[in-house]
């Protein structure tokens, strides 16, 4: 049985992968430019857990704890209530159905915890980048104040040590990796599809097999041959 060459099968059908690829990278560019631009606003606060007897490893371990919660409280509907109403001048942008609301504001904050420093980025997405500067500096005020009631912590004490600062330039959707995606998982699929639907009798016919060898049947050169002389002869 004749071994299969891939690379050869690829090189036979490079337009079938190119356009799949194409199609892909297309496609990936439409889905990212109908999505609306946002911009990013970063705030980082610092966690100082109360207790004077504790060590340093123990405050940061603590802190790391406190951080972590901080983290999934921003994402509640209690804390989305105190930080709307904190603010007269945030843009009334949410939906009245409560599932709804709940996620656009899932969708528009962003937590992270910062290990082995105490410290909490909070990210905010908006497409006016004022707004999501205003929102990150409503967060941080809201837990600045209140975060200790949260734990019931009088002595925690939540302090910014960066304030908001909004991107230059839209970060979603982000196109160049996109783009980059689409090009990566359209040139698989395009390989894929080449390799899978591959079939020998689907292929064109190889020279071998349009024009006839001269060794082919040498025996009926002679036989023609001899049926035109006859037919000179009766002539």
């Amino acid at each position: 049985m004749e071994k299969i060459s891939y690379l050869k099968i690829l090189k036979q059908n490079w337009r079938t992968v190119f356009i799949i690829t194409t199609g892909a990278v297309a496609l990936s560019l439409v889905l990212s430019l109908i999505q609306p631009f946002l911009y990013s606003s970063k705030v980082r606060l610092l966690v100082i857990p109360w207790g004077g007897g504790m060590d340093a490893y123990s405050a940061l371990k603590s802190a790391e704890k406190i951080g972590e919660n901080i983290a999934q409280i921003a994402y509640t509907t209690s804390f989305f209530d105190k930080v709307i109403k904190s603010r007269t001048d945030i843009e009334y942008i949410w939906s009245e159905d409560e599932i709804k609301r709940r996620k656009q504001w899932q969708k528009m904050i962003k937590t992270e915890v910062i290990y082995g420093t105490g410290m909490v980025d909070i990210t905010v997405y908006h497409k006016d980048k004022e707004q999501a500067t205003t929102i990150a500096s409503a967060i941080a005020d809201v837990l600045m104040r209140e975060g200790k009631e949260y734990f019931g912590m009088p002595g925690l004490e939540i302090k910014m040590v960066s304030t908001p600062l909004a991107s230059r330039y839209p970060v979603k959707p982000n196109l160049v990796l996109n783009v980059l995606m689409g090009l990566i998982l359209g040139l698989f699929a395009g390989i894929a599809f080449t390799v899978i639907t591959y079939h020998p009798a689907m292929q064109p016919p190889s020279a071998y097999k349009t024009f006839p060898h001269a060794n082919h049947a040498p025996h009926e050169i002679p036989e023609k041959k001899k049926i035109v002389s006859m037919h000179n002869h009766l002539k």
